[in-house]
């Protein structure tokens, strides 16, 4: 028995389209949309090299990730995708989601403004960045 596609929400939609790498789309589209290989493609964020450098603002590990976010518009409320499990799919506020990313450690993305405006924490924080379009 197949399991039925999960749709992709505008946070997904959007992070996908305006931030990972046109020619890896495709397949983080059919990872985010297939139950089965969702946990395990989300890996990937591990250690991200589909993410498209003209977007990317690699930050320091002392930065203040909130205040940034919040300096370029981000509102409260922030979408996480992410490997762990735990998180992936959930919705906190934002100085939650840092927090909450930080103390699993694995790859994650916190969707700010879809498509405009996101946060990449690779695992266990060795690279972070601000996605802004």
């Amino acid at each position: 028995m197949q399991s039925m596609p999960l749709e992709m929400n505008e946070h997904e939609h959007k992070t996908v389209s305006s931030f990972i790498l046109k020619v890896k789309r495709h397949r983080y589209r059919y990872i985010l949309t297939t139950p089965k290989k969702r946990g395990l493609g989300l890996d990937r964020l591990n250690h991200c090299a589909d993410l498209d450098s003209q977007y990317v603002e690699w930050l320091p590990s002392n930065a203040d990730v909130v205040g940034m976010l919040k300096k370029k518009g981000s509102p409260n409320q922030v979408y996480i995708i992410s490997a762990a499990s735990e998180l992936d799919g959930t919705t906190h506020s934002l100085s939650d989601a840092v927090e909450l990313i930080t103390k699993y450690g694995w790859g994650s993305i916190l969707s700010c403004i879809p498509g405009e405006l996101a946060y990449y924490y690779d695992e266990c924080g060795e690279r972070r960045a601000l996605l802004k379009k």
